[in-house]
């Protein structure tokens, strides 16, 4: 167990850390952050990465059959994240937030039909 704690602490500064200097860094670069057409490009390409990574997820379960050890918890919570972000992306007109809610969520509920789907015919 301390392993795991320790493995959990590590992981944290390594995020951590390294972001602190990096915002030191760059909070009064204004070009940076003006850039917003690059930062909805990097965001939406993210976005295609996560909801490919959903689709991948259904469609093991899908193909295995099996879906004992994928948890339905993370992308309800994605989902719910996505559609704040959705409203979000409304309300201030950026299609990043839009386009990539639509485009996580429509493999998040790949994934799970797949699980739920998979699960009822184990009962």
């Amino acid at each position: 167990m301390k392993k795991v704690l320790w493995e959990i602490a590590i992981s944290l500064a390594i995020v951590l850390i390294p972001t602190f200097f990096i915002y030191r860094r760059l909070a009064g670069t204004e070009s940076f952050w003006n850039a917003q057409f690059l930062w909805s490009v990097g965001l939406i390409t993210c976005w295609i990465i996560v909801a490919s990574g959903y689709y991948h997820q259904g469609w093991l379960v899908r193909s295995k059959r099996r879906a004992d050890d994928v948890s339905v918890v993370l992308p309800i919570a994605v989902f719910f994240v996505q559609c704040i972000l959705f409203v979000k992306g409304i309300y201030y007109r950026d299609w990043s937030l839009v386009g990539g809610a639509l485009l996580v969520n429509s493999g998040v509920v790949f994934s799970l039909s797949q699980i739920i789907r998979v699960r009822r015919r184990r009962k």
